[in-house]
């Protein structure tokens, strides 16, 4: 049974696997869009690739919103009560925000401007990304250790107390063996 705010193995897959399929889409497409385009009859072309990295964004971006709620409530929430590794939580939070109010612009904005700077920051941060949410699990990661540790230690030094009783407790029964053994021999 996990603690709130730890995830199963399972849970750490989709979790990462979405948010994988999601920098990994919006990284290929970047590749596709500014290095691979196509020659056309009258220039350059889009790559025929792009329109399937960005449905496959866009699609992935859906289902990390709705893990994003998921997440607010079975991660963030407990860590945030408990006042650890809140720093990074946030980090990884205000950048998660930018990146979908800047996606959101990308869609609905009018002003070219306006498209060309979410666009830049769209694509900077989204690669961006991947480092701080590595930082944090990585540090995750580290905390669990040093908690299994310490976990370890308060057992090892039970099952110490519990032997040291124990061999108390076998001492006496020998003592008693004995000096019952001394009566039946006279």
């Amino acid at each position: 049974m996990r603690s709130r705010g730890h995830f199963s193995r399972r849970q750490k897959f989709v979790i990462y696997g979405a948010l994988g399929l999601l920098w990994g889409s919006g990284m290929l497409w970047l590749v596709f869009h500014y290095f691979l385009q196509q020659r056309g009859p009258f220039g350059n072309v889009p790559n025929p690739a792009e329109r399937w990295l960005i449905a496959i964004h866009g699609a992935s971006a859906f289902v990390t919103l709705w893990l994003g709620g998921w997440l607010w409530h079975a991660h963030v929430a407990p860590w945030w009560r408990n006042g650890q590794r809140r720093r990074s939580g946030m980090f990884l939070i205000a950048l998660g925000g930018v990146l979908i109010v800047s996606g959101y612009a990308l869609y609905y904005a009018n002003d070219d401007a306006l498209r060309r700077v979410a666009s830049t920051t769209h694509w900077l941060l989204g690669l961006l990304f991947a480092l701080p949410l590595l930082v944090h699990a990585m540090r995750s990661g580290r905390y669990r250790a040093l908690q299994r540790t310490s976990v370890l230690q308060e057992s090892h030094q039970h099952h110490l107390a519990a032997a040291i009783e124990d061999g108390t407790l076998a001492r006496r029964i020998r003592q008693q063996h004995d000096s019952l053994s001394s009566l039946d021999d006279r």
